[in-house]
Parts: C-alpha cells; sequence; structure tokens
C-alpha cells in the first residue's frame, strides 16, 4: 500500500455482519483487523471516492480480459486516447487539483496500488523518468495502457518515449 503518515486512535460503531465479514478476510489475509481497515480506509479516502465520482465499475479481471480479447487493437488504442483523455484528468483535478507531472505521476501510482491495474515501478535519475507497468492481461492491455497513461502524460506537458511488450509498457521522458 502506499506511502502515509501516522495513525491516530479513533472508535467507531461497525455493523455486525461487516465486522464478521472483515474478521473473516483479516485471518484469510494473516492480518490484524485493524491492519485490514486501515487498508479499506486508504484505498477509498485516496482512490475509492474518486473513482465514484467518475461512475467506475468492477469487473472480475477473467471478464475484463475476455471484453479486451473481443476488441480490435485498432479499438483499444483508439479507446485508451479517448479515456485518457478525460478520466484521468478528472480524477487528478478532483484529487490535486492541477495536472502537473508530479500529479500524473502520482495517479499512475494509485492505479497500481488501489485499481490493481498493473505492478508500478519508476526510477528517476537527474530528472530523467522511467516508469514502467508491469501485468498479466497480455498484449491488448498494453496496447490500452501505453494509449491511456500517454495521454494523460501529454496533459501534463510530457512527450514520452515508449517501450510496449505483451506484459510491459515503459515510458520514458
Amino acid at each position: 500500500m502506499p506511502r502515509e503518515g501516522r495513525t491516530v486512535a479513533k472508535s467507531f460503531r461497525v455493523n455486525e455482519k461487516a465486522l464478521a465479514a472483515l474478521q473473516e478476510e483479516a485471518n484469510r489475509q494473516s492480518v490484524s483487523v485493524n491492519t485490514l481497515v486501515n487498508q479499506l480506509l486508504l484505498d477509498y479516502s485516496e482512490f475509492g471516492r474518486f473513482l465514484q465520482r467518475i461512475n467506475a465499475l468492477r469487473l472480475s479481471r477473467k471478464t475484463f480480459q475476455e471484453i479486451l480479447n473481443a476488441v480490435s487493437d485498432d479499438s483499444l488504442a483508439k479507446a485508451g486516447e479517448i479515456a485518457g483523455k478525460s478520466a484521468p484528468m478528472a480524477i487528478i483535478a478532483s484529487k490535486w487539483g492541477k495536472i502537473t507531472v508530479s500529479t500524473v505521476i502520482e495517479f499512475i501510482h494509485d492505479l497500481s496500488a488501489y485499481a490493481n491495474l498493473f505492478e508500478y515501478y519508476e526510477k528517476n535519475e537527474n530528472d530523467r523518468w522511467t516508469i514502467t507497468l508491469m501485468h498479466e492481461l497480455g498484449p491488448k492491455w498494453s496496447i490500452f495502457l501505453v494509449h491511456y497513461v500517454g495521454e494523460a502524460l501529454v496533459a501534463a506537458g510530457v512527450q514520452p518515449k515508449t517501450r510496449v511488450s505483451d506484459r510491459a509498457v515503459i515510458f520514458s521522458f
């Protein structure tokens, strides 16, 4: 999960059914209920509440992959461009107030940490960024990501160089 600040003590009343589900899930993950609740609250406060504002959907990975496989490469590229010009801008503006390289990078990180769209790796050497997005959804997902994330970077004034494989997209700028 993301890099966050200190914790504070707070008391809440919790629905009994919800608490039972939280305890069951905490046991399954081998974490405390406190840790799990903190993860859920961070997920909501840092990303989920912004997704609600744009009416985001939740799909299983398998269903999503079936949709990807049914669409042509050209259509995915076009969809990535169109979606990349709107959804990231709405979320970034809503969360940080402005579109900058820094806020776009934070947005990309959030897509990894909270939306589970890819694994995120970054390297910054002398203000030269390399951002790698690794995934297991195949070449069609790479096609979409290169256009979707690429449009967000362009909106921040960056013209990234990209390298694409079946399992990764690498942006350099």
